[in-house]
């Protein structure tokens, strides 16, 4: 093997060691969520039903106009954050700030990345670090060229409940 091939296949064995290692820790952020989130269970839709003798046999949550159910607030007891899957706009995230719930897509609008939150007024995308802001989804800082789409929230009679489309 003369020179040139050695450096050839150094450079090779080099370039698909890093794009494998790149690889792994993208997957790796990709399926890891962090351990204080809670993931609602896919939501069914609901009918009332009449029986034979007239009598309701399933109650659904009446959803207030322009919002859909998400599931129970029970799930979010102690919790900081919860993963949930809107109807429209699919993979999303709650966080409590001072005792308020807000709703926002979960994927990093730079790259399709699960973005956690880790406490304080930031969400953070761990593929490449942008963070948003809890207040409203603007971009704080990394590069993520977009705020993070946001859902108004409203609990009602212990069921928790996000507007159909986006508030910003």
């Amino acid at each position: 093997m003369n020179r040139r091939e050695f450096i050839r296949r150094m450079v090779v064995t080099s370039t698909l060691t890093v794009t494998g290692a790149a690889a792994i820790v993208e997957l790796l952020a990709r399926t890891g969520s962090p351990e204080q989130a809670y993931q609602f269970p896919a939501t069914q839709t609901q009918s009332v039903s009449a029986n034979s003798s007239g009598t309701q046999t399933q109650q659904q949550a009446s959803a207030p106009q322009g919002y859909v159910l998400i599931g129970p607030s029970s799930g979010l007891s102690g919790k900081k954050s919860a993963y949930f899957t809107h109807p429209t706009y699919g993979n999303s995230i709650l966080v409590s700030i001072n005792g308020s719930w807000k709703a926002f897509s979960s994927i990093c609008t730079h790259a399709p990345c699960t973005v956690q939150y880790g406490g304080g007024s930031s969400i953070y995308c761990p593929c490449h670090g942008a963070t948003f802001s809890t207040s409203n989804g603007s971009v704080l800082g990394g590069p993520a060229p977009a705020a993070l789409p946001e859902y108004g929230v409203q609990i009602l009679n212990g069921n928790l409940f996000v507007t159909t489309s986006r508030i910003n």
